[in-house]
């Protein structure tokens, strides 16, 4: 998955992290290249809207870059940028007027956003036919913005419990509980479909 991160890679972001703090652009646009779409991804689950979602993307890189002298290495990469665009994709969202939850079909990009990996409390994802596929993935799009992004952080980005902890700001067991109620609000969209 996406957002899955070893311990070799958190060693090589905490380098590039380093060395972008010294001014070294070059390592700057290593980690954006690195982490470009799943942050695009996290956008997009917030807006709704590609136009909205790309501006989010780059006002998100932005301001992290401005921010790099305050960056906490024990946060992560991912989760820290996890944050910041989420609430810059909320901003983006407020200055374009646009609602928070729209009656207008979501845009797709580029087919279902759901993973072909089980996800525990729905029947496992690898086996779903492609309509199958489609209806998680139009279950999951009605879906209010907290629980998109709660299942995200975990089966879209596929991050550890404790990055997608901290990308939501809530401890590992109130993440677990907020996750079981997404996938049960999830379910109970399938169910309706």
């Amino acid at each position: 998955m996406i957002g899955t991160r070893n311990a070799t890679d958190a060693v090589a972001d905490a380098v590039l992290v380093a060395a972008a703090r010294r001014g070294d652009l070059f390592a700057w646009e290593h980690l954006v290249r690195r982490y470009q779409e799943p942050i695009y991804r996290v956008a997009y689950l917030v807006v709704r809207d590609t136009e909205l979602a790309e501006a989010a993307v780059q006002s998100t890189f932005v301001r992290a870059y401005r921010a790099l002298s305050s960056y906490q290495d024990d946060l992560g990469v991912m989760p820290w940028l996890f944050r910041i665009a989420a609430g810059e994709s909320r901003q983006q969202r407020r200055v374009s007027g646009r609602p928070r939850q729209s009656s207008r079909p979501v845009e797709r990009i580029g087919g279902p956003h759901f993973p072909a990996s089980a996800v525990p409390g729905l029947a496992d994802c690898a086996d779903l036919t492609p309509a199958e596929r489609e209806a998680v993935g139009e279950a999951f799009d009605r879906l209010g913005e907290e629980d998109r992004l709660t299942i995200a952080t975990r089966y879209l980005l596929g991050l550890s419990r404790e990055d997608a902890a901290r990308s939501l700001s809530i401890a590992v067991g109130l993440l677990d509980e907020h996750l079981q109620a997404a996938l049960k609000h999830l379910r109970l969209r399938l169910a309706d479909a």
